[in-house]
């Protein structure tokens, strides 16, 4: 005898639900209005979901950390794929879709792809509209000539977590990313505009910090040193900054009164974990700032690699 799914008692309907995936799901949630508003009894509200715009592919991971994933653009081993002439009209299509079904706001990555702009413009505008959380962005577009439109987008798009930027990718050396403090840690492979001061505020919201291709110089890190070593950054948070800069090249540096390099005339290595996030530092010296706190230091200008860990006290 069929049974009308709307009219059982709701904790059979939740159970029913939680056993089903987020295709299954959604499939449900196309049979009727009644059927979408019991969708977010699965638990759905917690759902993250990861988009790629390189692949154009939205991915879905459940409360159970399983993954499902549609591609939109060709085939992936164990994807769904959705067949379309307009894939990344069809892949907002089902994004919007997801979001009303789902009622879940939580971006684990955004994946900005390296061609196209106006693809990533979209997304980043239905993000914003959605007042969605983004734990993980990977920025990854070439040269974008709309500057100023780029950093409106960037400086709205709600990023919690971490910031990656492909060494590819080309901010130019006026950019200044204005949503440091609200993140935990940032990667950037073409850090040129990635200014000293940027740093002395980083440093005092940020978990880790790593920069590539940077224009700080041995004296800008020398000043840093000398600011922590007077214990100038009570409330600093970062535990761990890795810089490389071709401006660390140079035959007659000094940092805190030493002669570069500075680093361990044995092989040393001092590893740390600070809750999900890790720091490694090999051949590095051991010192203490004026508070007592202990931290160490590799600096090498023939490598030009600034590596500094403060120590578990």
């Amino acid at each position: 005898m069929p049974v009308c799914f709307p009219r059982l008692p709701i904790i059979v309907q939740q159970e029913i639900l939680t056993n089903m995936n987020p295709f299954e799901l959604f499939a449900l949630s196309e049979c009727s209005k009644r059927c979408t508003k019991l969708v977010p009894l699965a638990g759905t509200k917690e759902y993250q979901f990861s988009i790629d715009l390189s692949y154009l592919q939205i991915s879905i991971q459940t409360v159970n950390f399983q993954e499902y994933t549609l591609s939109f653009n060709c085939f992936v081993p164990g994807a769904f794929h959705i067949s379309a002439q307009n894939p990344i009209l069809e892949l907002k299509t089902y994004l919007l879709k997801f979001f009303d079904i789902f009622r879940s706001k939580h971006i684990r990555r955004f994946n900005t792809g390296t061609d196209d702009f106006d693809n990533f413009k979209s997304i980043a505008k239905i993000l914003i509209e959605r007042e969605c959380s983004i734990w993980q962005l990977n920025y990854q577009l070439h040269y974008v000539h709309r500057t100023k439109e780029l950093r409106n987008i960037l400086s709205k798009l709600k990023v919690t977590s971490g910031l990656s930027v492909a060494k590819s990718a080309d901010l130019g050396s006026r950019f200044e990313y204005k949503r440091l403090k609200f993140l935990q840690e940032i990667h950037i492979n073409n850090a040129v505009w990635f200014r000293i001061d940027q740093l002395y505020s980083a440093v005092n919201s940020l978990v880790k910090i790593e920069l590539r291709d940077s224009l700080l110089s041995v004296e800008d890190m020398s000043v840093f040193l000398e600011k922590w070593m007077a214990g100038e950054f009570p409330n600093m948070t970062a535990f761990f900054i890795s810089i490389h800069s071709h401006r660390f090249k140079s035959n007659d540096a000094r940092a805190l009164g030493m002669q570069l390099p500075i680093k361990s005339e044995q092989f040393t290595v001092h590893r740390r974990f600070l809750g999900r996030f890790y720091g490694c530092v090999i051949g590095g010296i051991v010192f203490k700032n004026v508070d007592g706190v202990s931290a160490v230091l590799y600096f090498n200008s023939l490598c030009q690699s600034f590596d500094f860990m403060v120590l578990a006290q």
